[in-house]
């Protein structure tokens, strides 16, 4: 009940008033807690786009690589081409040979840097960037000779994600090492081809979130890589020598062997290089040589000799079928060595070495034996069963891991601008009559006990440029030819791969091109 003072004012208890300070409490902690609520729900949508911005870049990032990926393996493919201003020499999808040189002009891939400055293009979105003197001489992918649009290199983009899409371009700078100009004029020749030092930069552009793929302006994730990448060889060094045998010297059979005519020095030939060492390594590696025996009928010869012409043929191969070491018989004029009839001659072109190579494979690969993985599984390597898919197409290094590699009469394997490193290490390696190699035929016995790798041959066969028994020798049965073409090895030890230059990997910096 309310009290009356004595002045007729009423007096209010302590326990109303406690009432509205609660109220007032209330209503500033459910403030409170709405502001916490209200932060807490932007901090949570911002990481929520923050983690789907970091997920499409993550995305976009990982199909660019995938890009780079398709990118080397396809450079890769057209080694052969890559570097070439040939036409008409090269494997066609129809099994002829129609195919041109990326630097041609009937097939060009690559556009000079310095054309596209010429033609006013605006080199800040454009592949070749706007540094005047980095371009000098530098090369980017081009396929139509309009130096104001950008071409991609084909890639296969049907295992990405639905949302994302990809771009692929590159530059290409040919390296003179022995010269401080950052990039040099193409090849002229085979050799140089060959020989050449070159650098790829490819350019990769992923794109995902994308509402419509072939338009990479309607995609809200970016990324961007240059990946340099430079050019290693197949071999340590073309083969100065067409035939190198570990094995006995000569085998049974009829065997001519046409020699290089400058391999001991100018003017000085060599034909055969023989293992001659006077005892077997301890590790098995380096067998006792063979003297030199006089079974068969082999001779070996000069190129002139050969073809019955001073002038070789442009394909390389023999045009009347009746190339041979001499008019036949036992006119021994025409021969350098030979054992024919009763009489045997070894001249100076059969090199006897007594510190012959016990790492045969080493001294051609530059690999330790025992590490040919590294070559069988390098990329670019094709690895098959047996030889029965191997034809005029074949080219780079062919790993036959069989138990038998039977090449078939008739069978043309390479070309003598794209020839092949067969190397066989089945068990037996069968040269049917009629066939033909362009290129180096690498007999590799991978058993460290040397029970495998054996080479035969049952008809007449011929090998345009190298033969190397890293293994036995059967008998020789027809007349097995080996013929020496430096441009056929040279071509054979060309572009066996493409690797990473350290240091040169980027994602900044960048053209904007798409």
């Amino acid at each position: 009940m309310k009290q009356i003072n004595k002045f007729g004012k009423s007096r209010v208890g302590r326990s109303s008033q406690r009432g509205g300070l609660t109220i007032f409490s209330a209503a500033l902690i459910l403030i409170m807690m709405t502001m916490v609520l209200v932060y807490a729900t932007r901090v949570s949508l911002f990481e929520s786009r923050i983690s789907g911005n970091e997920v499409r870049q993550k995305e976009a990032f990982h199909v660019t690589e995938a890009a780079l990926d398709q990118g080397v393996m396809y450079l890769l493919a057209n080694a052969g081409r890559l570097l070439s201003s040939r036409e008409d020499v090269f494997p066609d999808a129809g099994g002829g040979f129609t195919d041109d040189g990326w630097l041609s002009a009937a097939g060009s891939r690559w556009m000079l840097c310095s054309d596209a400055l010429a033609d006013g293009v605006d080199m800040t979105t454009h592949p070749c960037g706007g540094d005047v003197t980095a371009i000098s001489g530098s090369y980017f992918y081009d396929t139509d000779d309009d130096s104001s649009t950008i071409e991609a290199l084909p890639i296969n983009q049907v295992d990405f994600p639905d949302d994302t899409t990809a771009r692929l371009t590159a530059l290409l700078c040919f390296v003179d090492l022995d010269t401080p100009i950052p990039c040099t004029g193409n090849p002229g020749s085979a050799g140089d081809e060959s020989n050449a030092t070159l650098l790829l930069t490819l350019l990769a552009y992923g794109f995902s979130d994308c509402t419509d793929t072939t338009d990479p302006t309607t995609c809200t994730g970016e990324a961007a890589i240059a990946l340099p990448i430079s050019n290693f060889s197949k071999l340590a060094g073309s083969p100065a020598v067409p035939f190198v045998t570990k094995a006995t010297f000569p085998p049974q059979g009829t065997v001519e062997i046409v020699g290089n005519p400058n391999a001991g020095g100018v003017g000085v030939p060599v034909t055969t290089w023989v293992n001659a060492n006077t005892v077997a390594n301890p590790t098995g590696t380096c067998l006792q040589g063979t003297p030199i025996t006089s079974s068969g009928s082999w001779q070996t010869c000069e190129m002139e000799e050969w073809y019955h012409t001073n002038d070789r043929p442009e394909g390389v191969a023999c045009t009347d079928n009746n190339c041979m070491c001499g008019p036949g018989g036992n006119d021994t004029d025409h021969f350098l060595s030979w054992k024919t009839g009763g009489d045997t001659n070894i001249g100076i072109d059969i090199v006897e070495d007594d510190q012959f190579p016990c790492d045969l494979f080493e001294f051609f690969f530059g690999v330790k034996r025992a590490f040919y993985h590294q070559i069988k599984n390098a990329p670019g390597t094709k690895v098959y069963s047996d030889c029965g898919s191997l034809g005029p197409s074949s080219a780079g290094i062919i790993w036959i891991k069989g138990s038998s590699c039977a090449i078939q009469g008739g069978t043309v394997v390479g070309s003598p601008l794209a020839p092949v490193v067969l190397v066989s290490a089945a068990d037996v390696t069968t040269i049917n009559g009629g066939s033909t190699i362009f290129g180096v035929l690498y007999i590799f016995d991978d058993d460290p006990a040397g029970n495998g790798a054996e080479l035969k041959s049952t008809g007449g066969a011929t090998v345009y440029g190298a033969v190397i028994v890293d293994g036995s020798i059967d008998k020789l049965q027809g007349t097995f030819q080996v013929v020496y073409n430096e441009d056929v090895l040279l071509a054979a030890s060309g572009i066996a791969g493409l690797g990473s230059v350290n240091g040169g990997w980027r994602d900044f910096g960048l053209p904007d091109v798409w």
